[in-house]
Order: structure tokens, then C-alpha cells, then sequence
């Protein structure tokens, strides 16, 4: 009778331990002190709230994008119970006259399917949005699927993207390939006849009949061109030595383009408790854009990011994994959204927005000379670290952030003379 109190004291101890503990930590957690949040007057620096609900089916509002159309800024967003697999979720749209007040107009959704990471483009005057669809418990995209609008308000039934063409290494030849399976960010334009995307996906081996195996192969980027939207063409390979995704693109004043992804990791593994060589990896290409070449910036890992252009200059909206550091990524850091100068060697913070947790996946219109940012995150009066967002307190807010397009260029160049 001794020896069985024992065990079971033994397993009461071993079981609840880890319980006691995460009860305390997501108790401090609740209660520590939010960040502060001051910004310099030249910004004009000004957030407001477009979604919140405390409904637990929907309040789990993220991935947003941002697009002027049509004299409206649209705004699209998940709206989800939490960030992890949810088959009832959708795509919600809205629009405004002024960012200020919004009016929703559609949701969008696939039956079964857990849809996320929404992006716009104004394609041959129709507005485009693209988004992609996962099976998995813990979100792993696999395709994207995509609508069209010719007024904002009615959308055609969402098919999924199997219209991309790539090439594959085939013998000694190339053969191109027609197939889904890839993962569009935001589409982007230098005038208004060619689009491009860069897309993070898989190239499956060849089979001797020249049709794709479907064998377990690294996540690589590549370079799209399209003159509809719908039908995309391969024009390189942009990154393919280490999983990356999240590619987002901007154009450099000589029409040469700037493109930053998300990378865990340099080839050392690790995951749950981040790894010091997470890092932002900056790809530059030169028109017909075929060859590439990399800086790697280990201040962020800049996951959700949005590039804008302003006077030639290139920011990002991304999110801050307060790095450098070594647990960069790590689930239990904080995480902010903030703004940055793309450098082609690297990375300058420049400030944060308010917001914690689960936060940051942006979008970014620009207009009247002022800066509006769209993102995500847990409720700005915490500071949550990214786990509990993601598990434990799933509610999240999408806001709108504006702040001046002159304020900025001032800011950022006293931030390089420091």
C-alpha cells in the first residue's frame, strides 16, 4: 500500500508540475504591464480598430491585406475561432471612404477548408484577391486559391490556382510543368501589362512519363510573371538552399526588384524555442530578372510582411521577434508589428506598432501622403507573448495604423545617422 502511495504521489507530481507552472506563467502573463508606446510628432502617428468581436467563433480576426479600388480602401481578413486549423472560418471584407469606418461586403470561403494569408491585387482593373488553404491542425499551406471582382462587392466562386506553370529539370532537358501547389503572396506591377508574384512551394522529381512525383522535397521560392492573373509563367528560381516562404516583392526605382523572405533557419533545425540563425533573407534582382543574389538580416525574421516604395525607398510592415536574438522565433518571446527601412544588406528597425502576441501579417496602402498599415494582434492593453495568442487567449484585433509619408523619410534618415 506504501509503494502505491508513492507512485501515485509520484505521478501527481510529474503531471501536475508542468500544469502549476503554466497556470503561473499565463497568470504573469495576464497581468504584466503593456508595453508603452510613444512616437515621435513628425509621424503624425495615429491607430485605429476596424475588427474586434468577443464571439468565440470569431474572434480570432488576422492575416489582413490592404488595397485602394475603386475610390475604397478594401480590407480583407481571416475571422476564425484561433490561429490553428478551422474549417468554419472565412475571409471577410470590408470597405471605407475614409479608414476610418468600415462597411463589410463579402465573406469568402472554401466548405472544408481553413482559409488564411489573403492578399490583393488590381489586376487589368478587376480587383484580384488570392489566398491560401490548409488541412493541417498546425496551419501548414499547401495551395492557393483565388477570386475575382469587378465591383468589390460580388465574387466569383473561389477555384484553386492550378494554372502555374514551372519548370522542371526533366533528364538533360527543362520541361514545364502545369500544376497547383504553390503558395502566392501579393502580386505586384511596374506598369500595368506584366504582373509578378514571388511563390514559395515544392518541385516534386519527374517520373519517366515527364508528370510530377509526389515526393518529399524542400520548400524553394520562385519568380512569376502573369498578364491576367490567372494563368502565371516561372521566370526563376529566387531562393532554394533552405526553407523559405512569406516572399514579398517591391520594385527599386530602376525597375530591379527587392524581394524579402522568412527563413527559421540556416540548415541548424529548431523550432518551438526559436534558433539563432532565423533571419529575413534580402534577394535583389536585375530586369528579366534571372539571377539573384542575397544579404542575410538577422535583426527579424520578418513574417507577414508588406514592402511599400516611398520616394524610392524601401520599407516593410513585418513582424519584430525583438531580435537579434538568440531565440529569435522562440514561441514563448515577445513579438511586435513594425515598420522598417529595406536595406540591400540588411534590415533598420524603426519603430513598433502597438500590438503583441500573435500579431503582425500587413498590408499597406498609400495615399494623400499618408501611410496606412493594416495587421493584426492580441489586445494592445497585454503583451502577451506569441504561445499564448496562439493557444491560450486566441482573440486578436485587426487595426489600422497611419502615420505620415514625410514624417517617416524623416525619421528613418535620422535613424541612419545614429
Amino acid at each position: 500500500m506504501k509503494n502505491l502511495i508513492k507512485i501515485l504521489k509520484f505521478f501527481i507530481i510529474i503531471f501536475l508540475t508542468p500544469v502549476i507552472i503554466i497556470s503561473l506563467l499565463i497568470l504573469y502573463w495576464d497581468i504584466r504591464k503593456p508595453p508603452e508606446y510613444t512616437y515621435d510628432p513628425m509621424l503624425n502617428f495615429n491607430v485605429y480598430t476596424v475588427t474586434t468581436s468577443d464571439n468565440p467563433a470569431t474572434q480570432h480576426n488576422s492575416n489582413t491585406d490592404l488595397i485602394f479600388y475603386n475610390n475604397y480602401f478594401y480590407i480583407v481578413h481571416a475571422q476564425t475561432k484561433w490561429h490553428l486549423f478551422d474549417n468554419k472560418g472565412y475571409l471577410l471584407i470590408k470597405r471605407s471612404t475614409n479608414g476610418k469606418d468600415w462597411q463589410e461586403v463579402a465573406k469568402i470561403s472554401v466548405p472544408q477548408k481553413d482559409v488564411r494569408d489573403p492578399k490583393f491585387a488590381i489586376i487589368n482593373n478587376k480587383l484580384f484577391l488570392y489566398f491560401l488553404v490548409n488541412d493541417k491542425f498546425d496551419p501548414y499551406p499547401h495551395t492557393t486559391f483565388w477570386t475575382v471582382s469587378d465591383s468589390g462587392l460580388q465574387w466569383q466562386t473561389p477555384k484553386e490556382l492550378n494554372t502555374v506553370m514551372v519548370s522542371h529539370k526533366f533528364k538533360d532537358t527543362i520541361k514545364l510543368v502545369t500544376q497547383g501547389g504553390w503558395n502566392l503572396w501579393r502580386p505586384k506591377t511596374k506598369d500595368n501589362k506584366t504582373w509578378y508574384v514571388i511563390a514559395s512551394g515544392k518541385k516534386p522529381l519527374l517520373l519517366p512519363t515527364g508528370q510530377p512525383a509526389h515526393t518529399d522535397v524542400n520548400t524553394i521560392t520562385v519568380l512569376l510573371s502573369s498578364n491576367d492573373g490567372i494563368y502565371w509563367k516561372e521566370v526563376s528560381e529566387v531562393y532554394t538552399v533552405y526553407g523559405n516562404g512569406e516572399p514579398e516583392l517591391e520594385f527599386l526605382p530602376d525597375g530591379s526588384i527587392i524581394a524579402t523572405l522568412r527563413c527559421g533557419s540556416l540548415g541548424t533545425g529548431g523550432y518551438e524555442f526559436g534558433n539563432p540563425t532565423g533571419n529575413t533573407i534580402i534577394a535583389i534582382s536585375n530586369y528579366p530578372y534571372k539571377k539573384w543574389c542575397y544579404a542575410h538580416s538577422f535583426i527579424t525574421r520578418l513574417d507577414g510582411a508588406t514592402l511599400f516604395s516611398i520616394n524610392g525607398r524601401i520599407f516593410a510592415a513585418g513582424r519584430n521577434h525583438l531580435g537579434p536574438r538568440f531565440d529569435l522565433g522562440n514561441h514563448v518571446a515577445k513579438k511586435r508589428t513594425a515598420i522598417y527601412e529595406v536595406l540591400p544588406d540588411r534590415l533598420i528597425h524603426l519603430f513598433d506598432l502597438p500590438s503583441n502576441g500573435d500579431t503582425a501579417y500587413t498590408g499597406v496602402v498609400i495615399k494623400d501622403n499618408i501611410v496606412y498599415v493594416s495587421y493584426y494582434s492580441c489586445p494592445i492593453h497585454k503583451d502577451y507573448p506569441w504561445i499564448i495568442g496562439i493557444c491560450f487567449k486566441p482573440k486578436t484585433d485587426v487595426l489600422l495604423a497611419t502615420f505620415s509619408t514625410t514624417g517617416l523619410i524623416k525619421f528613418a534618415n535620422d535613424k541612419l545617422q545614429k
